[in-house]
């Protein structure tokens, strides 16, 4: 495992745990033979929960001897097998459980799940080992009970089964969406009960568009606040810039510290578009920042851009992101004071103590370059930060996108150029030499075929650059992969893309997935959905536009009363009604 790029994987290497990081056919033969259960545990390195629990789980000496003695052990990284993670994350919703992970799956020998929890408590979890394990001994039968019920539940769910016809007052249906979202997001106490709490750039990029063809005064205002709340709270980081991707609850003052490529790639487009709309000044300097992040801590010397950077420590103890007035006292002697203000710190505080900084709208008028510039080097002198240096190939086409966009928005050629370098550098690093796209690329060269999401944010990207730049490559590159994309995932039974390749292996629970439900990012689906329409647009082939309309009537049903979960095929119902408008 410790040979693997993940570097959750190999963060949980020698914790006492026998992983296997993959179920070969030797191992089920193992398990079938010796009559062990499979269990099954994915995770990812940037969620600080997640990784933290499970680092306190599987450290336990009692779990690591009850899992070595009973089961034959897999673990896997959400980031290597999103298939996977999202049949886990169906199971975790069927129990009403909205956590998103870690995932623990305790599964037959047949590949039957029996069950899965995000637990990570070692007593709560010894006690669910016990309880499996006692009714294998005695109830078998309530095992195979279980079994068959929540396979038959997984394979109901995460797939469309109900066909709709042509989607029809597709506008008003929007409306009705962007009231309700208005409604959960700013009339109820839906914010207050998220913990953590994950802000949706993608949701908010939706109603900024939104607001962009349908103009309304008390949404608008609505998200002004909400967009001056998150840029000048804790959740965004002054000195490096970027966005925090979690914080502890909605008040956003203890942010998780962790950063990823795709979150802070969708703030870049959220800011610089709404400062395009709205003309404030604070927006553009976010987006700059943001992007300023993105170059100077994610780039990688090959090419190419990391997907995520977090702490290594517990975020109640960590203190990387965070200096005292002591510091910045011997830092800048004649100005320590004015930076402190700058950065929001308590100066009613004991001079050593540790303060997270916090921007205010005059930040970046107080503190010069050079300045900023010292606060960043006298951090790298902080122990406890990582970086997973993956190049995920969806990851990246996000950001070869978002830069697209918001060089239009913001009038910034540099964003242009690096857009199209990026592009290139995907072509010519994370393609094989058959052309197909690779998930990713690390220090061990390249890893398994990319899955639906890579592929969509790939040709959604050169769709975009083409749009931008008008360079034919781009379209002749977006139709060249979308023909495959339609060979090779179309499912013309219900009309949506399957998660991965038709004929691909299936994750250890043998069940196939869509990627439909924006959650904290928008799905593989939905970005179909919106190539197909962009498509359709450049080219008027109706077949693009057909597929379209089968994906957005399939999910049109759900969309009025889902508030912030399907924001991105509400963005694609909108595209659509504008089409059918005209």
């Amino acid at each position: 495992m410790s040979k693997i790029c993940s570097p959750y994987l190999k963060l949980l290497s020698g914790k006492g745990i026998e992983w296997n990081y993959t179920l070969s056919s030797d191992l089920l033969s193992k398990a079938k033979k010796e009559d062990k259960l499979i269990f099954l545990h994915i995770g990812y390195l940037s969620n600080v929960k997640v990784r933290e629990g499970s680092v306190r789980l599987f450290s336990d000496s009692e779990v690591s001897s009850k899992l070595n003695d009973n089961f034959i052990c897999i673990a896997e990284d959400k980031d290597d097998n999103p298939e996977s993670f999202l049949v886990a994350l169906d199971m975790l919703l069927l129990n009403n459980d909205y956590s998103y992970g870690p995932m623990n799956l305790f599964i037959m020998p047949d590949r039957r799940p029996i069950l899965c929890t995000s637990e990570t408590d070692p007593k709560e979890f010894i006690n669910v080992i016990n309880k499996i394990l006692q009714a294998k001994l005695t109830k078998r039968e309530l095992l195979d009970k279980l079994a068959n019920e929540l396979s038959h539940r997984t394979k109901l769910s995460g797939v469309i089964t109900d066909i709709a016809e042509e989607p029809r007052d597709e506008l008003e249906t929007l409306r009705k969406y962007v009231k309700n979202w208005h409604n959960i997001m700013f009339h109820s106490d839906f914010l207050e009960n998220l913990r953590p709490y994950t802000p949706n750039p993608g949701s908010l990029i939706t109603i900024i568009e939104y607001l962009r063809h349908f103009p309304d005064k008390e949404i608008k205002d609505s998200m002004l606040s909400l967009l001056e709340d998150l840029q000048f709270s804790p959740l965004f980081d002054p000195i490096d810039g970027g966005f925090f991707r979690q914080a502890a609850d909605y008040t956003c003052s203890n942010p998780l510290y962790e950063k990823s490529l795709e979150d802070n790639s969708q703030y870049i487009v959220l800011y610089s578009t709404a400062w395009e709309l709205f003309r404030k000044e604070s927006f553009r300097e976010t987006a700059m920042q943001t992007y300023s992040f993105i170059l100077n801590e994610m780039s990688s010397h090959s090419g190419g851009y990391f997907s995520n950077t977090t702490i290594s420590e517990d975020p109640s103890t960590a203190v990387y992101f965070s200096c005292s007035i002591k510091e910045l006292q011997i830092m800048f002697p004649e100005r320590y004071q004015e930076i402190s203000v700058a950065l929001g710190l308590d100066t009613r505080k004991e001079i050593n103590a540790k303060q997270i900084p916090v921007r205010n709208s005059d930040t970046y008028h107080i503190i010069n370059r050079e300045e900023l510039d010292s606060l960043k080097e006298r951090r790298k002198e902080h122990r406890g930060y990582i970086k997973d240096t993956r190049i995920i190939t969806s990851y990246n086409s996000q950001l070869a996108k978002s830069l697209a966009i918001a060089s239009v928005a913001l009038d910034n050629e540099e964003m242009l150029e690096e857009a199209s370098t990026l592009f290139e550098y995907i072509l010519n690093n994370n393609i094989n030499a058959k052309g197909r796209l690779l998930r990713y690329t690390c220090c061990a060269n390249g890893c398994r075929f990319g899955f639906l999401s890579d592929y969509a944010g790939f040709t959604d990207a050169a769709v975009t650059m083409y749009k931008v730049t008008g360079k034919r490559e781009y379209r002749d590159i977006a139709t060249t992969y979308l023909d495959f994309i339609i060979d090779n995932f179309y499912k013309p039974e219900n009309g949506m893309f399957s998660k991965s390749e038709k004929g691909a292996e299936v994750p250890v629970v043998p069940f196939k997935r869509e990627s439909n439900i924006d959650l904290i990012k928008p799905s593989a689906n939905s970005v179909m959905a919106g190539v197909m329409i962009e498509m359709y647009k450049l080219t008027g082939e109706k077949r693009y536009l057909n597929i379209a309309s089968q994906q957005i009537g399939n999910i049109l049903p759900s969309i009025t009363r889902s508030g912030p979960l399907l924001s991105s095929w509400a963005h694609k119902l909108m595209e659509f009604g504008l089409i059918s408008e005209k």
